[in-house]
């Protein structure tokens, strides 16, 4: 593993891309913990459906500019644009993202040659649906990517980049990754879920067996740490010190788990912000487009 390090600028203001262990508002709290004494089958039916609630959200006025060149097209439910030509980059986002927070990206990306995609996962953004999972984000991955007839690489932001770990392990070809702070373990999303509803141990361990037999997976397969040693692609992961919703610790772990990864670290610029960094921005293009490459990708 190869570990880089800068001090990027700060750009864009917060929003939310995973499950954060911040608190519901004590009436609720106190609601599911009485709940979970008295009725934890009902409690844990409930819980379920809200674990995979998602919130959508539009593109912040910043963001739409980049929509202003891009061609918009539905697929399967889902709201996906696209900018240029040649091998195609897929950008993903992140629990309850949207495509367009990774818009920074595309400008430099189509500028050195590549066709630049993004996209609202169903529950996400524009796209259609109140739910989603790990597995079914990367269940959207590969239809997006079936639909553009392949990509060449991934650019992919948080719970994007679990997902896309999910989606290689089950079938997915491409030949290069970034994946910008991202998380390795759903359980560690219940846990913070559990602890921010008040439910008990009990409870979330009903509530993993709902979502599990929903799902048709155990969670223990979908760790990023499970899948990482039997990949083969070469994969950047970009990680910043102060990141507070996914620790750094994850980003580092996964990067020497998996064979030949290089790891960037920044500071200051936490979860969300690192999207918009320049530095963040030229290190992931030039991953991509790196240049020995390109001849096999073009």
């Amino acid at each position: 593993m190869t570990t880089l390090t800068a001090t990027p600028q700060v750009l864009l203001d917060k929003s939310t891309n995973v499950r954060s262990s911040q608190q519901a508002p004590t009436w609720v709290r106190a609601s599911f913990s009485t709940a979970s004494r008295l009725a934890p089958g009902l409690t844990s039916s409930i819980a379920a459906r809200l674990f995979r609630n998602t919130r959508r959200s539009s593109p912040r006025p910043g963001e739409r500019d980049v929509l202003q060149d891009a061609e918009p097209r539905r697929l399967a439910g889902m709201q996906l644009w696209a900018w240029g030509e040649g091998p195609t980059v897929l950008l993903v986002h992140g629990w309850n993202g949207r495509g367009t927070q990774l818009g920074a990206l595309v400008a430099p990306l189509v500028s050195r040659g590549y066709r630049v995609v993004t996209f609202d996962a169903l529950g996400h953004g524009e796209s259609e649906g109140k739910r989603s999972s790990l597995p079914e984000l990367a269940s959207c991955i590969r239809q997006v990517v079936e639909e553009l007839g392949g990509v060449y690489g991934v650019i992919a932001h948080s719970l994007g980049g679990a997902a896309t770990t999910y989606s290689l392990a089950h079938g997915l070809d491409i030949e290069r990754a970034v994946f910008i702070s991202p998380p390795a373990d759903p359980r560690e999303f219940l846990k913070f879920f559990g602890e921010a509803l008040g439910i008990d141990d009990d409870v979330r361990a009903r509530v993993k067996e709902r979502v599990e037999r929903r799902l048709g997976v155990p969670m223990e397969q979908m760790q990023t740490f499970a899948i990482a040693p039997a990949m083969q692609i070469p994969l950047l992961v970009i990680h910043d010190e102060d990141d507070k919703e996914v620790p750094f610790s994850v980003g580092k772990a996964i990067a020497e788990a998996w064979p030949g990864a290089d790891l960037m670290v920044t500071h200051g610029l936490g979860h969300q912000r690192i999207l918009r960094d320049e530095t963040v921005r030229d290190a992931a293009v030039g991953f991509i487009d790196a240049a020995m490459h390109r001849q096999a990708a073009a």
